[in-house]
């Protein structure tokens, strides 16, 4: 320190050091004051650090969650196309299984079927029309000839279906007795009693027996069956028609009308027998 001429301190000194160590605690105190603060801020900014990398994890997280989802979306649609392919190929294993039945069926009732007679199938028809011609796939290069006799083995019963009304090389047309413009000769199986059968015309496809005795009205029963008789008629006898649901008498008429059955139903034959001789 500078010292007066007289021994003493000089005022000055004294002053310039009072106020260096004003500014020395000046500094320190406001140090020691900013510290929390810096601190809290610290903290701040690590906790917003922390939370926007959790964020940002999160985020990356729900996108893999989409893209999974729609590869087990891809994989769901993939499997079910397979398991409709599968359904759709055992569907048609059983209705092979099905058709192979029927063949083996049809091919023991042929050999053991006393007419001689051409297998064939039907390939085109109206299911809405129930009188309309039937295509079968046998024609002029299989002997089929306008006027054969066509029938059908269904239920264990073998039955009249119809006749050819028209023939191609390949194909022919079958009238279903159902039809109107069809008539049959007919017997009662068990009674014996005669009459005609003919298509009546509705849409249950029913048939009708007309000119029976009318005497007979107490011997005839619901489900007595109906065969051709082969009188005068292209039909060789004994085929079967239909069972009987209705007997019928009116009190002007002389005979009586049997509304019948049939036993063969046009809607579910697909394999057919033409008979190539009629006795």
């Amino acid at each position: 320190m500078a010292e007066r001429g007289d021994g003493g301190v000089r005022p000055e000194a004294v002053l310039a050091v009072l106020l260096i160590i004003s500014i020395l605690m000046i500094l320190f105190t406001g140090t020691v004051r900013m510290q929390p603060e810096r601190r809290f801020i610290n903290r701040m900014i690590l906790s917003a650090q922390r939370i926007a990398g959790k964020t940002t994890e999160s985020v990356k997280d729900g996108f893999g969650s989409l893209g999974r989802l729609k590869e087990l979306r891809v994989q769901y649609e993939l499997a079910l196309n397979k398991l409709n392919d599968y359904q759709g190929l055992e569907r048609e294993v059983i209705e092979l299984r099905r058709e192979n039945q029927d063949l083996k069926t049809l091919l023991g009732f042929s050999s053991s079927l006393e007419y001689d007679h051409i297998p064939a199938r039907i390939i085109a028809g109206d299911p809405s029309n129930l009188f309309d011609t039937m295509t079968i796939d046998k024609g002029t290069e299989d002997d089929i000839r306008i006027g054969m006799v066509v029938t059908a083995f269904q239920d264990g019963f073998f039955g009249l279906l119809g006749k050819i009304v028209a023939v191609g090389t390949t194909s022919a047309q079958v009238r279903p007795i159902i039809d109107p413009e069809n008539y049959v000769a007919a017997r009662l199986e068990r009674e014996r009693f005669e009459g005609l059968v003919e298509g009546r015309g509705n849409d249950e496809g029913e048939l009708i027996m007309r000119y029976v005795r009318k005497s007979a009205g107490e011997l005839i029963a619901v489900n007595d069956v109906v065969v051709t008789s082969g009188m005068q008629s292209l039909y060789p006898s004994g085929l079967y028609l239909g069972r009987v649901t209705e007997v019928r008498s009116q009190e002007y008429s002389t005979s009586l009308e049997l509304i019948l059955r049939p036993v063969v139903d046009v809607t579910k034959t697909e394999y057919v027998f033409i008979l190539k001789e009629a006795n």
